[in-house]
Order: C-alpha cells, then sequence, then structure tokens
C-alpha cells in the first residue's frame, strides 16, 4: 500500500476521523446538507474499531459502511493506529498483535465474534482472514495519507524534522503526538495539567504548506474543552491552518460524538458539524 495517496485536486471534501465503532453518531453522516453532493467527497481519516466508554459498539456495522461508501460512493480512508494493528495482526506482526493487546483487542474481538486472545497471534490472524477477508483486503489497499495540492489528511501528523514531510515513518504517521503539536515538544505534555499550559499556544509552525487535518488525539487535550470541539492550530497568522477534530468517540465519557469539518477544494473553512449518538 502507499503511504501518500495523491490526488490531483479534489473538490470539497466532509472529514471525520477516529469513529471507534460508533455506528449510533456515523449512520447521521447520510443526512449532512452535503452529502451525496458531486462536488463533495466524504474522506475518512482513520480509526474505525476498538473502543471504551458508554457508546454502543457496532464495529460490523461501521466497517461494512465504511467499505460501502469508499468502494461504491467516491469517499476516501485511511490507516489510523488502531486500524494498522487489526492489519498488522492479520498479516502476522507480532508487534501489532501485542500493541493491539494493549488497546482494546479484546473487547473488538467479541464484536466481531472472534475468540478472546491477546496472547496468540496465529488463532486471532487466522479468525480474521477467515471471516473478515474482504475488510483485510481493503485495509490492504487504503493508504496512510491523502493529499492534493492545498490540502494533507491524515490520522495523526507529520514528523517536522524531516526535510521532506513524506519521508514520515508509518509509526509516526498514526501515532505521532507532542512533536506535531508543539515548537517546545520537549516540555509538553498532553497529559499532564501541570504542563499543559506552558505549550497550549505554542503550535509547531506548519512547513507543508498545506492546510493539515488529522484526528487520533481527542481534541480535549489541546482545549480543556470535554466536548472535544475541532481544534484549529495556526503558530502565526500567516501560517497554515492544522486542524485536530477527533471528537472523543473513544471513551465518549462525555458523549459520543463525531466531529465533522467541511472544506473548500483550497483548504477554507465552510463549516463544522457534530454527529451524536
Amino acid at each position: 500500500m502507499n503511504k501518500f495517496e495523491v490526488h490531483e485536486q479534489l473538490d470539497k471534501v466532509i472529514l471525520v476521523s477516529d469513529i471507534h465503532e460508533n455506528w449510533q453518531a456515523l449512520k447521521k453522516i447520510v443526512d449532512l446538507p452535503e452529502y451525496g453532493k458531486s462536488d463533495y467527497t466524504l474522506v475518512f481519516l482513520g480509526d474505525y474499531t476498538d473502543a471504551n466508554g458508554s457508546n454502543l459498539h457496532e464495529p460490523i456495522k461501521v466497517i461494512n459502511f465504511i467499505m460501502d461508501q469508499v468502494k461504491n460512493h467516491g469517499a476516501l480512508a485511511i490507516h489510523g493506529n488502531h486500524d494498522d494493528m487489526l492489519y498488522g495482526t492479520a498479516i502476522g506482526d507480532s508487534d501489532k498483535f501485542f500493541n493491539w493487546g494493549n488497546n482494546g483487542i479484546l473487547e473488538t474481538q467479541e464484536l466481531l465474534g472472534l475468540t478472546a486472545n491477546d496472547v496468540n497471534i496465529e488463532l486471532t490472524k487466522n479468525e480474521l482472514n477467515e471471516k473478515y477477508s474482504e475488510y483485510i483486503d481493503f485495509l490492504d489497499e487504503i493508504p496512510y495519507a491523502i493529499e492534493d495540492q492545498k490540502r494533507l489528511f491524515v490520522h495523526a501528523g507529520i514528523d517536522w524534522t524531516k526535510n521532506n514531510y513524506h519521508d514520515t515513518a508509518v509509526e509516526d504517521l498514526i501515532w505521532i503526538r507532542e512533536k506535531y503539536f508543539f515548537s517546545n515538544f520537549s516540555a509538553a505534555s498532553l497529559y499532564d495539567p501541570v504542563k499543559r499550559p506552558i505549550v497550549d499556544k505554542a503550535w509547531h509552525r506548519n512547513t507543508s504548506n498545506k492546510v493539515i487535518v488529522a484526528g487520533h488525539t481527542p481534541s480535549y487535550f489541546l482545549s480543556a474543552d470535554q466536548s472535544n470541539p475541532i481544534v484549529e492550530m495556526r503558530n502565526n497568522q500567516n501560517d497554515f491552518s492544522r486542524y485536530d477534530i477527533d471528537g472523543g468517540s473513544h471513551s465518549a465519557d462525555i458523549e459520543a460524538a463525531l466531529n465533522i469539518l467541511i472544506l473548500d477544494k483550497e483548504g477554507k473553512e465552510i463549516r463544522r458539524d457534530r454527529l451524536l449518538a
């Protein structure tokens, strides 16, 4: 699969990320006034399975909907870190399997009708390929990032230390946090309430010269707003915008919600929406 899938120029886009089995919210995307219009493309930014909290978890409906949207309705999709762990397990990567063991494997296995197991990769690998071969093939085909001339869509972020952001490691595309968000990332800690105020407004400059949209990090950690709103980051008034749109659907401790960001083809914001379970 490609790390970056390049499009000459997409038109307007409807962006959603970090669904985490939240079918009750995801199914409402078809009610958006922009949905289904020929000049709008629906783009999924990863993390389709694995969840905790109080929302209704229906991973099979979520993955079937996403595959249908991509195959039959012109939508686009990329890998998130949770998708990568599932896919890695299906192709026999033991590191991915054991990492998944720390990130929701047992509940997801149960909901997918697999044997609950976090020690035997061969068992889960075989069951995934037997029961979900179409989904594994789907994950094999989708990239880790999508871009056109003006915009870049990625699950977690990119590595600013690379001379060319295309050299960002796959692990960073799906896992990176502080190094992507902050200029002074060595002092940053998203999970330390003492350190967070020091770095909250010290956004790293966007050197990609593109508007970037990502998820992965519930935006509460960038905003201290427990409703997890969309966060726009700019180092200065001339900087290209970066957005974090992770609405916190993974935990659903406040509300099982999916943030929707709609951009025009230049990367300018058209509007935001929020889908509640």
